[in-house]
């Protein structure tokens, strides 16, 4: 998640000259916004920074569902970003953020024009639902190449944004969203926009936030289209009423509270920073089916259904599991005093990763069993060679965690009338020179790791290029070493593939079908819908852009009944008295 974090702090920050002209847009309220004018690769943009959607979540109002902003007489000027939420900065693991951040930047090629009805495009970063923030994502290359309007937005994050007590509470930070959506549906037509034109899109928890959009039925008509890249709603929920109240008791815990205080009146009486650097190990807090959000007490993939409401793209990367390994994985065996980036992993290290990982994030029961299954499925114990063992416990990662549920979600989808598109993205990103925070070594990386998609769709290959003939550029790089490796990460001849990334994204945008309006270059293949009977994927990377089928189908049909806690459950509620080696064989026996 580090890595993660890492990335989003140095994807296409855009620094801007005030002009003369700024613009001004009257809200549905009354009130007005004065934003900026300024050029990107000589055309023109308006941007509308810091914009205030909701209330600031803060005194009563804290662990309380979004409420909408209070309305003002005047101009207010939006020209800069307002504060990213409280978090962790994993680079300098200090307190970062401010209770009020509940803010959104808005992109606007061409300069302000109320009748333009542009298609717009909402994203949702990620960061495992515990750090980043929206406006390190201004999609000016995005909006300047698609001419659609980008809105990056924050929202509530880790114990303050997710912390779930009792049924029915939770999800703060998907109500933030909500209430950013809403905004946009009333205001955003007098930037331009069409507020019946929306695609929300994001990747990693932000993928996890769009896909939870689709199932939740509070955000019905404030989209159009979704964009889910390396994420879904299925892959975060694993956290039963058990794991809750653990969770519960560990902050409690972990920030003294007084036990004749409720947690909520203990938590009410600490500052936002006190609450963070308490929490800060306990970073697994996500999405719960809360029975209010989500209409359904047990999200499941068969939560998804058939929908017929909105169109949706989904991908996966190639190599998604590398995130966890880099980091997770490299703090157990930090624990047993090991190294993995050199060597790879022995059984020790894989046992232990893997048991916290059923524990905490796949079913709360048997983790043993758990782990028996995933070592004997992918084959782990059966290679002396560390490096290989290694590589296939990445690859366990990845799928478990994002192929799994992706699948499921363009399986359940592709039943219904709207249009269905998958992509699996295996263009590898390698920063220039290395950086060891967020990267996996050379010898394990083989395809794209967790959020390598994310400078070719943003377009950074552009911004690199107006970086060459503006000093302004210069000086945000030797300010900060992580943009500066960032951009040095993308070469000139890969400026094509960001292009047609661009195209294929803000084209599902505009007609719900990446091959148009905008045609794509030669060479590319024509990319099919997902269906029921043909499982089409275009893979994607700078060599070989062409379309397959699922990637592995049958084991994450397998992976599928793994993640069935309530199956595993029932298999460790049936244990016989032997071993646990016996139990295995009878649950490899049933239909996994």
């Amino acid at each position: 998640m580090a890595s993660t974090l890492l990335k989003i702090a140095a994807v296409c920050l855009l620094v801007y000259c005030t002009s003369a002209a700024d613009p001004i847009v009257t809200l549905s309220h009354g009130g007005q916004l004065r934003g900026v004018s300024t050029t990107f690769l000589d055309s023109k943009v308006d941007l509308f920074l810091g914009v205030r959607y909701a209330k600031p979540p803060v005194g009563k109002l804290r662990f309380q569902k979004t409420e909408e902003a209070e309305g003002w007489k005047g101009v207010q000027d939006a020209k800069a970003p307002g504060s990213i939420c409280p978090q962790i900065d994993p680079a300098k693991n200090t307190f970062a953020g401010e209770e009020d951040c509940l803010f959104m930047d808005i992109t606007v090629p061409g300069g302000v024009q109320p009748e333009a009805k542009k298609p717009v495009m909402v994203w949702i970063h990620g960061g495992g639902y515990s750090m980043g923030s929206g406006s390190a994502y201004l999609g000016v290359a995005l909006a300047t190449t698609g001419d659609i309007i980008t809105v990056s937005i924050n929202y509530r994050l880790g114990v303050l944004g997710f912390l779930a007590i009792e049924k029915g509470t939770g999800n703060y930070g998907l109500w933030d969203q909500r209430a950013a959506l809403l905004w946009v549906k009333q205001n955003i037509a007098q930037f331009g926009g069409d507020p019946d034109l929306v695609t929300i899109f994001g990747e990693s928890a932000g993928g996890g936030s769009v896909s939870a959009h689709t199932i939740g039925q509070h955000s019905d008509g404030l989209f159009k289209r979704a964009i889910a890249q390396s994420g879904t709603a299925y892959m975060m929920f694993g956290q039963s009423d058990n794991m809750r109240y653990k969770w519960e008791q560990s902050i409690r815990e972990s920030t003294d509270c007084d036990a004749k205080l409720s947690t909520h009146e203990c938590l009410g009486s600490k500052t936002a920073e006190e609450i963070v650097t308490q929490t800060k190990i306990l970073n697994f807090l996500a999405p719960v089916a809360d029975g209010d959000f989500f209409a359904d007490e047990v999200v499941s993939k068969e939560s998804y259904g058939v929908s017929d409401r909105f169109d949706l793209m989904l991908g996966v990367n190639g190599q998604e599991g590398g995130l966890f390994y880099s980091f997770e994985t490299a703090l157990v065996a930090q624990a047993l005093n090991k190294s993995i980036f050199e060597h790879g992993v022995d059984m020790e290290v894989v046992r232990e990763s893997l048991r916290i990982k059923c524990l905490t994030q796949i079913t709360p029961f048997s983790p043993n069993l758990c782990v028996d299954w995933i070592i004997s499925t992918y084959k782990i114990d059966e290679t002396d060679d560390d490096r290989e063992r290694a590589a296939r416990l990445v690859t366990f990662l990845g799928e478990i965690f994002f192929n799994e549920g992706g699948v499921n979600q363009l399986q359940q989808h592709a039943a219904g009338e709207t249009a269905t598109y998958a992509y699996y993205f295996t263009e590898e990103f390698k920063p220039d020179p290395p950086n060891p925070l967020w990267s996996m070594p050379d010898w394990l990386k083989t395809s794209a790791d967790h959020a390598d998609e994310i400078p070719f769709m943003f377009g950074c290959t552009l911004i690199k290029k107006d970086m060459e003939k503006n000093d302004i550029w210069k000086k945000i790089t030797e300010a900060d070493e992580f943009i500066e490796q960032f951009m040095n990460g993308i070469s000139e001849e890969m400026s094509s593939l960001s292009l047609s990334m661009m195209t294929m994204w803000t084209n599902f945008a505009k007609s719900g079908n990446p091959n148009v309006p905008v045609a794509l270059p030669e060479g590319i293949p024509t990319w099919p819908e997902f269906t029921t009977e043909s499982d089409n994927f275009l893979e994607i990377n700078n060599n070989n852009i062409q379309v397959i089928t699922t990637p592995n189908k049958e084991r994450l049909l397998k992976l599928g009944s793994l993640r069935d806690a309530r199956k595993l459950q029932r298999h460790a509620d049936q244990r016989p008295a032997s071993a646990e080696t016996q139990e295995n064989q009878n649950m490899q026996k049933d239909e996994l």
